[in-house]
């Protein structure tokens, strides 16, 4: 009853809001189209004044919906988590611009307080699903270093080597670092462009960020505190770790055991981090990381997580075929042995998945309409208008019909924005509606910028939405609800 009387129809739409951002438990969230469930995550994390993981169902969705998050609350920080960019129990290794992402928001989400501003996570299905290396590993991984003080170059290239940076004669990627007399180079997780740290003696005289194609330095930086470049450690405990682990769970190396003997020798191999829980002693989830953190979960989410899954498994039960003919003598093809640990060293199981999200609050949101209960509530939003038949017809005027339809939006008391895919379509459009028959136009970068315009004012920004929405207080028209794809 209590809930029921605090979402009567006739209670606003910040009200309900509000309702969702803070009520405990798992509730489901009807009436969350695309696009508007970026924005209920951007107000949830602003209501809350605290941590958000949003589970987007892929990686198209969650990239749209980072930046849909980016234009709603810009003061909000919005996290990265991506998932590997391989598949599971592959030879190849995640890209390292993937693992840089991935341990720049763990280190953020390790070191956060209780009392830190707003954010939200944006993941994957896929990438909430495997596990991750410990807090307790990540919050200490760091080295710190500051213009004017001393750096020992052996302590530098130590902690280098045994967090995942790789020796290069010249730095091309994250993850790279190169040593050239009295300048290191090197390009760590979350920067956007490498660092170039120029040495007097043991002082470190200047850092510089530069150009990894040119290699010429730009702007100069006061002091920086690198992050692990790999998920998989390569120091001499670690490695201990790997070689008592693997030789447990698989028996006596191989001759030909070509992973065995790289990571034994201090050497990073392609595809070594899907044997990653045998270089800690233990595992953590993204959950771990976020305990107390609101967990919004996009439509389709339990689908997703069912494939994965499923196609998780059939990955390990083939490899252990293949390894079960090699050894009989049965394989068709020569290769060297590929030993795969079982898939819930690596993954969380399904009551694992379960049990996480009945523990914490969560929002599973649908776009579709649903009566309203003890434990679901509808966010009240729809998925605007799609000019297709129109468009159908042939000779018709798409842009007077868009605006006229827009006239109807403002004469309801909605707040109107046109989301474009670019600068130069924002420019166009706007100028085309303006044309026909709509007065003010103004080009916005943020919702802040939109929420102060008159209310005959029509804001137009570029904001990738593939379909335009509709809520109680406002409507976003997409340039793909007009055009086409």
């Amino acid at each position: 009853r209590g809930a029921e009387s605090r979402l009567r129809p006739q209670e606003s739409h910040m009200e309900r809001l509000t309702y969702i951002a803070r009520e405990r438990g798992r509730l489901s969230v009807s009436g969350a189209p695309g696009g508007y469930d970026a924005y209920l995550a951007a107000e949830a994390a602003m209501r809350r004044k605290g941590l958000v993981v949003f589970v987007a169902a892929d990686d198209a969705h969650a990239a749209a919906a980072a930046d849909a998050m980016r234009f709603f609350a810009p003061k909000v920080s919005v996290l990265p988590f991506p998932a590997w960019d391989c598949l599971p129990y592959d030879r190849t290794s995640p890209k390292s611009d993937i693992e840089s992402q991935r341990l720049a928001t763990l280190a953020a989400l390790a070191r956060r307080g209780k009392d830190d501003a707003p954010a939200i996570v944006v993941t994957t299905v896929n990438a909430i699903l495997q596990r991750v290396p410990p807090i307790s590993e990540i919050a200490k991984a760091s080295f710190f270093a500051r213009v004017g003080n001393d750096v020992e170059h052996d302590v530098l290239t130590a902690f280098l080597v045994k967090n995942g940076y790789v020796k290069a004669s010249t730095v091309r990627e994250p993850g790279d670092f190169a040593l050239r007399g009295g300048i290191v180079d090197l390009w760590p997780p979350g920067s956007e462009q490498p660092l170039r740290l120029d040495f007097f003696g043991a002082t470190l005289d200047a850092i510089r960020t530069f150009d990894a194609e040119t290699q010429l330095s730009s702007d100069r930086i006061h002091e920086i505190e690198l992050l692990p470049a790999s998920e998989a450690p390569l120091d001499a405990e670690s490695i201990s770790r790997f070689r008592s682990g693997y030789v447990a769970t698989f028996g006596p190396a191989t001759s030909d055991d070509n992973l065995y003997e790289s990571v034994s020798a201090g050497r990073k191999m392609q595809g070594m981090e899907h044997w990653l829980p045998l270089f800690h002693d233990h595992l953590d989830t993204l959950f771990d990381y976020a305990p107390d953190a609101l967990v919004m979960l996009s439509h389709q989410t339990e689908e997703a997580k069912t494939a994965r899954l499923e196609l998780v498994k059939d990955y390990y039960e083939t490899r252990r075929q293949f390894l079960r003919e090699k050894r009989e003598g049965e394989a068709k093809v020569s290769a060297p042995p590929y030993k795969p640990l079982p898939p819930e060293k690596l993954y969380l199981t399904d009551a694992e998945w379960n049990a996480a999200l009945a523990s914490r609050d969560a929002r599973e949101l649908s776009p579709f309409q649903a009566p309203e209960s003890m434990r679901a509530v509808d966010a009240g939003g729809k998925q605007g208008r799609d000019f297709a038949p129109e468009r159908a017809q042939g000779k018709v005027n798409i842009f007077q019909i868009a605006a006229d339809h827009i006239g109807e939006l403002l004469k309801a008391k909605k707040r109107v924005l046109v989301a474009t895919w670019s600068n130069g379509s924002a420019e166009r459009i706007g100028g085309l509606l303006s044309d026909h028959g709509i007065g003010a136009i103004r080009q916005v970068d943020n919702w802040s910028e939109a929420a102060k315009l008159h209310d005959d004012a029509v804001g137009v920004a570029v904001l990738g939405l593939e379909r335009g929405i509709e809520v109680a207080d406002f409507a976003i028209v997409s340039e793909q609800d007009i055009l086409g794809d």
